[in-house]
């Protein structure tokens, strides 16, 4: 089974996006919108604080009748964070994605923050995985056959 170290491999540092907490939530909704991500990382001094997602938008911005052009990214964000490790698995992601209902998870290594999977990153990689077994299955299937 792949592990989240996996999958950050396959992503580069380009794909990690963040923003100051500071910042108006407008500028984080057009970044995101720039890069086509969902969530983006709230950093002060090379530390995460929170994740804004377009989950926090909804609910902090459009449901509370505020303006994302007056409103901080810091009042917007979630702090209520689940990390991962490098090397926890994509099973392990999978049941903390669904216990808790979040569909990011920020990864933590030594202290550092140093990257973001998705839940389609999970998915995406579950499934190679998947396909993978199963034509090693249909591989040894025939071969015993033969």
């Amino acid at each position: 089974m792949r592990t989240v170290r996996d999958i950050l491999s396959t992503k580069t540092i380009n794909q990690i996006y963040s923003i100051s907490p500071d910042l108006p939530t407008y500028d984080a909704l057009k970044l995101m919108a720039e890069k086509d991500v969902g969530a983006i990382a709230v950093v002060q001094n090379g530390k995460l604080l929170g994740l804004l997602t377009e989950r926090e938008y909804a609910r902090r911005i459009v449901l509370e009748g505020k303006a994302s052009r007056h409103t901080p990214v810091g009042d917007t964000m979630n702090t209520r964070l689940v990390f991962v490790d490098p090397a926890q698995s994509l099973e392990e992601c999978m049941t903390l994605m669904t216990e808790k209902k979040m569909r990011y998870l920020p990864v933590m290594e030594n202290g550092n923050f140093i990257g973001l999977v998705s839940i389609g990153d999970v998915v995406k990689n579950v499934i190679i995985d998947y396909k993978y077994n199963v034509e090693q299955l249909e591989r040894y299937i025939s071969g015993a056959h033969a």
